[in-house]
């Protein structure tokens, strides 16, 4: 079977990156910075102003977009940015910034609203207009995925086109030394959740493999470090680069059981995406030992555990115990109990779960009766 492994988007990492968006954006360009109040407010913001101001670029601030974009944003910053001229987005936040940038630059220079292309199968016609996205959390990995996920009709739904590839993505852990632990601990989890899953997952391949255990072994040794230590930058640029390859991994290989019982919790629930995939994950590596021992093993070796004289199978229950006492070291908590509505939700989000095109990708099919127990588990725990 081919694979297909494409990456448009210049990745440059380290301290200080952001200063690189003068190569990217021409002197000429009237910007829209997509990004959130809280950004604004803690002056993260300003320092990616600060650079386009030297390059004495005309730009304008979208800060609406909150957790979970839904559609109505995507507009919204659609017609502020056609008001206003804008050619060139620049992406500043986490996924959800980063998704609704994607959907506004591809909406600049292409005919239709959002809903054409992500319910009736719309494709663009012409190339995005320039974007470069500066993420200021590390998890989502969005900066270097081609997907752009959006809650529209109840459901989270992802739409993947080339051309939401950023131009360029500029990693820069300067920006997250002021992420608080429990947002560091949550965006952390979301990028680990990205390479098991992508490393497990049907689409999976020698290339997506490599990029998704080099992912897991960084954020094994410096996740804890940066949950810790807000201000150590070397732990926080390792899991700023953990992101990236995460998200490589899992745009190219894709994702599987525990994201696609993710959405319901989101759509309906609004649960933030990284708790959701944190609490979720060990449940996901559980269910999936059967079908791919060998790889849970490995991965067991990525976090850090001797798996000398253990079997395969012992080495892979050891991989679900590792990603669970992670989980407490970062104070995740055990259950989602808190966001429990109505005990109907349970065979509806299960239903969702099992439909969702990600699951066809998991590399053990699910029952309903098994995403019923799961959400069970973790929505009304005993």
């Amino acid at each position: 079977m081919s694979r297909r492994f494409y990456l448009p988007t210049q990745l440059i990492h380290g301290a200080g990156a952001r200063k690189e968006i003068k190569k990217f954006i021409k002197p000429e360009d009237k910007v829209l910075i997509v990004t959130d109040k809280g950004l604004i407010k803690a002056g993260v913001v300003e320092k990616v102003v600060a650079e386009l101001d030297e390059l004495g670029v005309k730009h304008f601030i979208f800060d609406e977009v909150r957790a979970n974009p839904h559609a109505n944003t995507v507009q919204s910053a659609l017609d502020f940015a056609k008001n206003e001229g804008v050619t060139a987005v620049v992406a500043v936040g986490g996924g959800s910034p980063m998704d609704v940038a994607k959907a506004v630059a591809m909406l600049l220079t292409n005919e239709g609203t959002y809903e054409d292309y992500q319910w009736n199968g719309k494709m663009p016609a012409n190339p995005s207009a320039t974007l470069v996205a500066i993420p200021t959390t590390a998890g989502t990995g969005s900066e270097v995925t081609r997907c752009a996920v959006i809650i529209d009709r109840n459901t989270k739904k992802g739409v993947n086109l080339d051309e939401f590839f950023p131009k360029a993505a500029l990693i820069d852990a300067e920006l997250m030394l002021s992420l608080p632990p429990a947002i560091t601990s949550t965006t952390g989890m979301d990028a680990l959740t990205h390479a098991i899953e992508a490393y497990v997952g049907l689409g999976s391949n020698p290339v997506t493999d490599a990029w998704a255990l080099e992912a897991i072994e960084l954020l094994a040794e410096y996740l804890p470090k940066a949950f810790a230590n807000g201000s150590n930058l070397e732990a926080r640029e390792k899991v700023a680069l953990a992101s990236s390859l995460a998200g490589v991994a899992m745009d190219q290989a894709g994702l599987g059981f525990v994201h696609a019982m993710s959405g319901p919790l989101s759509s309906y629930y609004d649960v933030p995406h990284g708790l959701s995939n944190a609490v979720l994950l060990p449940y996901g590596m559980q269910f999936n030992i059967l079908a791919v021992p060998e790889k849970m093993a490995r991965i067991a070796a990525a976090l850090g555990v001797d798996t000398y004289g253990m079997s395969i199978r012992e080495a892979a229950q050891a991989a679900v115990d590792a990603v669970q006492d992670l989980c407490w070291d970062l104070e995740i908590p055990d259950d989602l109990s808190e966001y429990f509505k109505k005990e109907e939700d349970i065979e509806l989000f299960a239903g969702e779960a099992l439909n969702m095109f990600l699951m066809r990708n998991n590399p053990r099919k699910p029952s309903l009766k098994d995403c019923v127990e799961v959400f069970r588990s973790v929505l009304i725990p005993e």
